[in-house]
């Protein structure tokens, strides 16, 4: 099997001349890309070190591009290529499990801009250090007492 390659150390290749041929690769429900340098073939790699699988050639294609792969270095092999079916499709839990991630993100940092606009938008005058604190301790204050309350009873 050929050696896994990065996509940072593949960029590299590219830039310094050693890529003499790029293949995108067809595989039952995917593609993988190639590049052969002067003395050895390498496969793009996932950052967990696997040979990183794209869904549709097109996006393959893409990553080759951004690369700087010229297209007269580029061969397709289609022959082991298999159409992945509907009910086939790759699933992606990690993927999921980070838009939900950011999706939370997203709406925590929206309520905590909405809590800096309303604070800003409030016409009371600002407290000083001392009467802050005088008043976090009146809060306070009441609550113990409240608490002292509910236990006594």
């Amino acid at each position: 099997m050929p050696d896994l390659v990065k996509l940072a150390t593949a960029r590299e290749l590219v830039d310094a001349g050693a890529v003499t041929q790029a293949e995108v690769i067809g595989q039952p429900g995917g593609w993988a890309v190639q590049l052969q340098t002067h003395n050895q073939a390498r496969v793009l790699a996932t950052k967990g070190n696997e040979p990183r699988r794209f869904g549709t050639f097109e996006s393959a294609l893409k990553v080759l591009r951004e690369l700087g792969v010229r297209l007269d270095m580029l061969r397709v092999d289609a022959a082991r290529w298999d159409a992945p079916s509907a009910a086939g499709t790759r699933q992606r839990p990690d993927r999921s499990a980070a838009m939900k991630q950011k999706d939370a993100d997203a709406r925590y940092a929206a309520l905590l801009r909405e809590g800096v606009l309303e604070a800003r938008a409030d016409t009371r005058s600002a407290l000083s250090s001392a009467e802050a604190r005088r008043h976090m301790d009146a809060i306070k204050a009441a609550q113990r007492a409240r608490l002292d309350a509910a236990l006594q009873d």
